[in-house]
C-alpha cells in the first residue's frame, strides 16, 4: 500500500468516526433538551399547582370568602356580590387546573398519571361541588380562554355521572 492510499483510507476512517461522534452529541442533545423541557413543564405546573394552594390560604384566612366558600359548597343561597365573587375564585381554580392540563399535554402527560389527569381531576370537583357545576355550566360555553377541547372533555366526564 502507498502512501497516497493510506493518507486516504486514514482519512476515511476519520471521516467515519467523527460522523459517529457528531451523531453522539446530537443524541446527547436532544436528551438534555428533553430533560430540561421536562423539567420546566413540571416546574410551570407547580405554579399553577401554588396558585390554586394560595387561593384556598386564602379563602381559609379571609373569614367572609371562608362563608361564601362554605355556603357555596353546601349549595347554599348566596347574595349577587358574593356570587360573584365566588364566581371569580371558582374561574381562577378552573383556569389555574385548564393551565395545569395544558403544560402536562404538551408534554404527552405526566409520568404515572392518566393523560388527562388534571382535567379528571376537575371534572370531579365541579360533580361535587353544586356552586362550581353552575359556575362551569354558565361560563364554558362564552369563556374565550376555555379551548373546545378544553370544555368537551370536562363535559364528556360530567356527561358520566
Amino acid at each position: 500500500m502507498d502512501h497516497q492510499t493510506f493518507a486516504q483510507l486514514l482519512g476515511n476512517y476519520g471521516e467515519f468516526i467523527g460522523s459517529i461522534a457528531v451523531l453522539a452529541t446530537l443524541a446527547y442533545l436532544a436528551a438534555q433538551v428533553r430533560n430540561s423541557n421536562k423539567y420546566e413543564a413540571a416546574k410551570h405546573i407547580d405554579v399553577h399547582m401554588d396558585r390554586i394552594r394560595e387561593r384556598l390560604l386564602v379563602v381559609a384566612q379571609n373569614e367572609d370568602l371562608a362563608r361564601i366558600d362554605r355556603i357555596a359548597h353546601e349549595g347554599g343561597r348566596l347574595d349577587e356580590d358574593e356570587k360573584w365573587r365566588w364566581r371569580a375564585l371558582t374561574t381562577h381554580h378552573i383556569l389555574c387546573m385548564r393551565d395545569a392540563w395544558l403544560r402536562a399535554d404538551s408534554l404527552g402527560g405526566l409520568p404515572g398519571r392518566p393523560p388527562h389527569f388534571y382535567l379528571d381531576l376537575l371534572a370531579d370537583l365541579i360533580k361535587q361541588r353544586p356552586a362550581m357545576r353552575e359556575v362551569w355550566d354558565t361560563e364554558s360555553p362564552d369563556n374565550p380562554a376555555w379551548s373546545d377541547e378544553f370544555v368537551s372533555y370536562v363535559n364528556q366526564k360530567l356527561a358520566q355521572e
